[in-house]
């Protein structure tokens, strides 16, 4: 990375922490783009030059992410059993240094109260999944079902770690609770997955 790009990058985090401070300050809505361009000593017009909005500079980090789990798994030795080698995609996404994972948690925390962010959010994770989807089909040789399946389960088993990181007092790391549940999963019927229900007839009797 150049001294332009370094430059850059510093720009971004300024700005972007800058929002996450008002944020936790005042609240998301109430913080202004101006007020962001102060706090990060940059003028206005520089905001606008990395973002579109104060949407774009909360969801920064989630945008730079999209497709990292796809590259991941494009990353495993080829000869892995793909099954495996989510497996280590997802610890390698879940293991994270102690200061990043909590500004993670500061980024969730202000997601669950701005509407906006959060609707885009879900675009974000759609994109994600179908990155996701198209490398575990490269690797897997199977229908596309299988591919979608495995793709759902793997973004919802970070998700569900992220999500206990962020809930739980019991300290578990996020990449030993999702072995949890991948070995929950694995067990059979012992997992809660929910089981095929039988057709109806045309009377909408079992």
């Amino acid at each position: 990375m150049g001294l332009r790009e370094k430059k850059a990058e510093k720009v971004r985090a300024a700005i972007y922490d800058a929002m996450i401070a008002l944020a936790e300050r005042d609240g998301y809505e109430a913080a202004t783009v101006e007020q962001v361009a102060e706090q990060a000593e940059v003028a206005v017009s520089t905001v606008y030059r990395y973002f579109a909005n104060k949407d774009a500079i909360l969801l920064d980090p989630v945008e730079r992410s999209v497709g990292v789990l796809a590259g991941r798994l494009r990353a495993r030795p080829e000869a892995e059993d793909v099954a495996v080698s989510l497996g280590w995609t997802v610890r390698a996404a879940l293991e994270l240094p102690a200061e990043e994972l909590a500004r993670l948690r500061r980024l969730r925390a202000q997601l669950d109260r701005a509407p906006g962010p959060r609707a885009r959010l879900w675009d974000l994770v759609s994109r994600e999944r179908l990155l996701l989807e198209d490398a575990i089909a490269e690797r897997s040789g199977r229908d596309q079902l299988w591919n979608a399946a495995a793709a759902h389960l793997t973004l919802m088993i970070v998700g569900m770690a992220y999500d206990h990181d962020r809930d739980s007092l019991d300290g578990t790391p996020p990449a030993d609770y999702a072995d949890r549940i991948i070995t929950m999963l694995q067990a059979g019927a012992g997992a809660p997955i929910p089981a095929r229900a039988p057709r109806a007839d045309r009377d909408g009797r079992p």
